[in-house]
C-alpha cells in the first residue's frame, strides 16, 4: 500500500479512538450531572471563621471523597481552616484527567478501532470516499475537455 493509504488508515483510526474517548466522556460526565441534582436545601449558617497568626483565614482544603460520610458533605471550620468538600463534578474531572485513566480510554478506543468488523467499516468508508473522489475528478476533467474543445456539428443535426 501506499504512503497516502497508510496515512489515511492512521487519521481513520486516530478520528474513531477521539471520538470513543469523548463519548466516553460525555457518558461520564451526564452520569454525574443526573445523580448530582439534589433538592435544594436551606444553607445552615456560616460558622464563625477562626483566625491563626501562622495561617490565613481564606485558605481552602478540598478533603478526598473517600474519607467524607454523606453526613459531613458541608463547609466546615477544622483548626482555622475553611474544608469544603469536593463536589460529585470535581471528582469525576479528577479522576477521568489521571493519566492511567486517560491511556486507558485510549487504549479501549485503539482495540475497539483495531476490531475487524471496524477495520472493515472504516476501510470500506475509505473504498467508497477515494471512489467518489475519483469519479469528481473524472467528471470535472471531462466538463473542463468540453468546454475547452466544443463537439463539432453532427450531420444528424445539419439535415442532411
Amino acid at each position: 500500500m501506499s504512503a497516502e493509504v497508510w496515512v489515511l488508515v492512521a487519521t481513520a483510526v486516530l478520528a474513531v479512538v477521539a471520538i470513543c474517548a469523548a463519548l466516553v466522556a460525555v457518558r461520564a460526565v451526564r452520569q454525574m450531572s443526573r445523580n448530582s441534582q439534589p433538592a435544594v436545601a436551606p444553607q445552615p449558617a456560616p460558622a464563625a471563621v477562626v483566625e491563626t497568626p501562622t495561617r490565613p483565614a481564606a485558605e481552602v482544603v478540598l478533603l478526598d471523597s473517600a474519607d467524607v460520610t454523606t453526613d459531613d458533605l458541608e463547609p466546615r471550620i477544622v483548626e482555622g481552616r475553611l474544608v469544603v468538600p469536593p463536589t460529585q463534578q470535581q471528582v469525576v474531572q479528577t479522576v477521568l484527567g489521571r493519566p492511567g485513566v486517560r491511556l486507558s480510554v485510549f487504549l479501549h478506543g485503539a482495540a475497539h478501532a483495531l476490531r475487524p468488523e471496524s477495520r472493515d467499516r472504516i476501510s470500506a468508508l475509505m473504498r467508497r470516499e477515494f471512489r467518489r473522489r475519483r469519479r469528481e475528478r473524472l467528471q470535472a476533467g471531462r466538463r473542463a475537455v468540453r468546454s475547452t474543445r466544443p463537439t463539432p456539428p453532427s450531420d444528424q443535426w445539419l439535415g442532411s
